[in-house]
């Protein structure tokens, strides 16, 4: 490849986020333009001092849930960002052969069935597992369409909604968290992921979107070579982060606070305290999954400052939603008391079979809410009183959030960071999966 063409192609790369960004709303500009289309709607239905009042205080009344979803966020990532789990990734990366057909299947295939274990696990799993392919690829002169393995990773956040962490069955399923109390009432997460629609439609697509991403895939792919400093040659040291101090300079504190000992101890008090509550009876919902995710990430990182290091870097994650949460509550509080949640709910609720009404309302405000729970928190209560059945209609919801989060894949590319791509060729991707996942998910729902 000629030096003009690698150039070229470096160039492009670094302009993936910032077109993406001029095509899709920041989540801060987003979450004011909801507000400000909220305000103008409730004008004759409240009184300007009562819709100033419900604005600036409604976040209070979702404080707790929006406090939880930032944790499922942060803690999520603490757990997957160590070396074990990269080394786990590194043993994948070493057993897949190298052909495009292989690292985009592979990709694929593990971003969607980590993914539904848990956002994390796929997402940045997936993403590094295919740069470390990919890298190689270019390393042995094999080509490889990059733009088709980018979406491959992010495929992670389609099932990332559907499965045993998911934010709207966490919530569900929290009796403590129900912003709507009795209205609402709580649904078993079991109930949640094996329902039969949510559990077939899942395994349909992690099966079938690996077949057609390799199939849309261009035969020629491409050469380029990623960034050098960028290259993933280690998933295990790309995701290692901490250098014990010299054991020299320790005082007693220290010794605690880099004690494996310590982190051992309480990951097995704090694993035992979690599988008894489990096996006794409570349910398995929002705060205990979160507890759960401290006791994995402790043991993952070996050390509690290694613990609290990461801590502090994954807050990345979150630095996108922490102010807009502000406003989804004062969203929330003036559609409730004007009333308007009654004509949103009936729109949503279409006469069908399948709950289209609530999955393309989620795939559409999704877009502009990149928080899958804090899309079910925004919808919810429209769909409460209207008839629909609970579970269901919370699968659907939870699969529109997911495939909303794939076009705002940018966001998390730009997390990372890491290379990217032509976006016209990520936008075809895209689309594709889109139409292919409604047409499984929809279908499946008015089968089931």
């Amino acid at each position: 490849m000629s030096t003009e063409t690698v150039e070229s192609d470096t160039a492009r790369s670094e302009d993936f986020v910032p077109r993406f960004r001029r095509i899709f709303p920041g989540s801060l500009l987003a979450a004011v333009l909801l507000s400000l289309v909220t305000l103008a709607a409730t004008i004759g239905r409240l009184e300007p001092v009562r819709q100033l009042e419900l604005f600036s205080t409604g976040f209070f009344e979702l404080f707790r849930i929006q406090m939880a979803l930032v944790l499922w966020w942060l803690l999520s990532a603490v757990a997957v960002e160590s070396p074990a789990v990269g080394a786990a990734f590194d043993r994948l990366a070493g057993a897949v052969p190298t052909s495009q057909r292989w690292i985009v299947g592979t990709t694929a295939f593990a971003a969607l069935g980590l993914g539904w274990v848990n956002w994390a696990l796929g997402l940045i799993g997936g993403l590094l597992l295919g740069r470390k392919l990919c890298g190689r690829a270019a390393a042995e002169g094999v080509p490889v369409d990059y733009p088709a393995v980018l979406t491959g990773g992010l495929l992670a956040v389609v099932l990332a909604n559907q499965g045993p962490t998911s934010p709207g069955g966490l919530l569900m399923a929290s009796e403590d968290l129900a912003y709507l109390g009795e209205s609402a009432g709580t649904v078993a997460l079991g109930a949640f992921v094996a329902h039969p629609a949510n559990l077939l439609a899942s395994a349909v697509l992690a099966v079938t979107l690996p077949v057609v991403l390799v199939a849309l895939a261009p035969a020629e792919g491409d050469r380029r070579t990623l960034d050098p400093q960028g290259e993933v040659r280690s998933i295990r040291e790309r995701l290692g982060h901490y250098d014990v101090p010299p054991a020299g300079d320790f005082v007693p504190a220290d010794r605690l606070e880099q004690s494996r000992g310590l982190t051992a101890l309480i990951a097995v008090i704090g694993g035992a305290s979690v599988l008894w509550s489990w096996t006794t009876g409570t349910p398995v919902a929002m705060l205990s999954v979160l507890f759960a995710l401290v006791v994995v990430g402790m043991a993952l990182q070996e050390r509690p400052m290694a613990f609290v290091g990461k801590t502090a870097d994954a807050t990345r994650w979150v630095l996108h939603l922490a102010i807009p949460f502000l406003f989804y509550g004062g969203i929330v509080a003036l559609l409730g008391e004007s009333g308007l949640y009654d004509p949103i709910g009936t729109l949503l609720a279409v006469e069908s079979a399948t709950p289209v009404g609530p999955f393309l309302g989620a795939l559409g405000l999704g877009l502009l809410v990149p928080d899958p729970g804090s899309v079910w928190v925004l919808l919810g209560p429209g769909l409460f009183g209207t008839g629909l059945p609970l579970v269901p209609t919370l699968a659907a919801v939870m699969f529109g959030a997911g495939l909303s989060n794939l076009w705002l894949g940018f966001l998390f590319v730009g997390l990372l960071p890491i290379p990217g791509c032509d976006w016209r060729a990520f936008v075809r991707y895209a689309g594709v999966v889109t139409v292919h996942a409604a047409v499984v998910v929809l279908g499946t729902f008015a089968l089931v």
